[in-house]
């Protein structure tokens, strides 16, 4: 019970979790290079000592217990912008705990249909957090023709369902693919994909389990190889976790680990539900990168001396605009917050919605201006390698040269930030995730429709028009 520390974590994943990586099983992923990476980032979220960052990582609880703040279910405007504060010190691999906080705000009207599950959702919340163990949001179905409902794919297991049930649990088949640091967590948190209707019922199924549960087997995909140059990679040889392609083989689950079984009419709240939270934090993410695109872009213009051209001044200033607009979305939705009937709070999904389809969307379009100011070195510069070969360093030194107050290395380092941020390893994995992370931009369309005033709108239309509004308590 209690708070743990590194080397109990490190510890804790050897517990015989069957997991793969490229093409190879790894019977301890504490030993193997590809997670190396990884598990020592997720450790450093285990230190709660250091007293710069102890006040953000660590929170009493009504038990008057210790535990990590990712555990925190905010109450208040202070506690969503301390869980801000956190996102900036910590890894992905307990960052995904916040699935649990997608459970928590629906509790209540999971409640209203199955008081036993709202009773899971609370024991697995304190169990995790209790016991400082990380969850992970286990979501995306394989989901086959994407044109055809669960029960009409040529395979019902292209969704993950409940082939039996008995008096002790259920029994589940399915996969659940991008699952980032599934492998480096103690919980598969599994959540429905989706709405389901009417004769989708075993379709609808949420649940959490052990990692090292008979059945459960994890195929990892990592953008980074091992043994990366930290000057040639500066973000995917320091910061990296696989995706997991999680598969459940006839996993048996006993009945106080399930959220949902069956009842369909619940599968869509509780999609929605990790929709928000996972999309709250890419915006957190979001606004984070975009501050680092724009002193990127500057830094390295000054050190090419073209920092001052009208058409470089356009373009960072186009960054500027991107940055803000995400900065001012995010704090919108923590001023705007919302409170469920158990009295927490939650960060405005609409404000959140429109932050997170806004920066998706034109994500691509900052990078295209960043690779413009900096040119074919983005890819062409050549490797730390070659610059600590006394034969060549010279050349590079006179012919990487601008300024006498420019170190060619730290030039450098700043192609090779933007290179790796943008158009390599993480590059690849930042463009597609920031698309997809929280569902593509048509989920953030859907949500942000549904939570708009169209109503309201419409209301103060028909006053500027001097039609009589049809719901007065709109009009302005």
């Amino acid at each position: 019970m209690g708070l743990k520390d590194p080397a109990w974590y490190r510890e804790s994943l050897r517990d015989g979790r069957i997991t793969y990586i490229a093409g190879e099983s790894v019977p301890d992923i504490t030993q193997d290079p590809w997670f190396e990476v990884p598990i020592r980032n997720a450790e450093q979220d285990y230190v709660y000592d250091d007293p710069e960052t102890r006040d953000i990582r660590v929170y009493e609880t009504e038990d008057g217990t210790l535990a990590h703040r990712i555990f925190k279910v905010p109450m208040s405007e202070e506690d969503l912008e301390k869980r801000i504060q956190l996102a900036h010190i910590t890894s992905i691999s307990t960052a995904v705990s916040a699935v649990l906080m997608a459970l928590y705000n629906i509790k209540g009207q999971v409640a209203q249909v199955n008081g036993q599950y709202a009773e899971n959702i609370e024991r697995i919340y304190r169990h995790c957090r209790d016991n400082d163990l990380r969850a992970d949001q286990v979501i995306t179905d394989a989901k086959g023709d994407r044109s055809r409902h669960p029960k009409d794919q040529d395979d019902p297991d292209l969704y993950m369902r409940i082939l039996d049930k008995n008096q002790d649990g259920i029994y589940v088949r399915g996969a659940k693919l991008h699952i980032t640091g599934a492998s480096l967590v103690h919980e598969q948190t599994v959540m429905p994909t989706k709405a389901m209707g009417p004769g989708e019922e075993q379709w609808a199924v949420s649940f959490s389990v052990p990692t090292n549960t008979p059945g459960v087997k994890i195929i990892n995909r990592a953008y980074a190889r091992p043994g990366l140059s930290e000057m040639d990679y500066p973000l995917s040889a320091t910061h990296n976790a696989p995706e997991g392609f999680v598969i459940f083989d006839d996993v048996f689950v006993p009945w106080d680990r399930v959220f949902l079984a069956g009842e369909y009419e619940l599968a869509g709240i509780l999609a929605h539900s990790l929709g928000l939270w996972e999309r709250i934090g890419g915006l957190i993410g979001m606004v984070e990168r975009s501050r680092l695109l724009v002193g990127t872009a500057q830094l390295l213009c000054e050190m090419n001396g073209i920092h001052r051209a009208s058409h470089i001044q356009e373009k960072i200033s186009d960054l500027v605009f991107y940055a803000e607009m995400l900065r001012m979305s995010l704090e919108h939705a923590i001023r705007n917050y919302k409170v469920t009937e158990t009295g927490m709070v939650y960060p405005d999904p609409l404000a959140v919605n429109v932050g997170k389809f806004y920066g998706a969307a034109n994500w691509h379009l900052m990078v295209q201006k960043l690779h413009d100011m900096g040119g074919g070195l983005v890819i062409t510069l050549p490797t730390e390698a070659d610059y600590r070969n006394e034969e060549i360093t010279r050349y590079m030194d006179k012919y990487l040269h601008t300024k006498s107050d420019v170190p060619v290395e730290d030039r450098m380092r700043m192609y090779n930030l933007i290179r790796d941020m943008t158009a390599d390893a993480y590059g690849g994995w930042e463009l597609v995730t920031t698309l997809a992370a929280g569902g593509g931009l048509a989920a953030q369309r859907i949500v942000t429709m549904r939570e708009y005033d169209l109503e309201g709108a419409k209301d103060a239309a028909r006053e500027a028009a001097g039609i009589i509004p049809k719901h007065p308590a709109h009009a302005k």
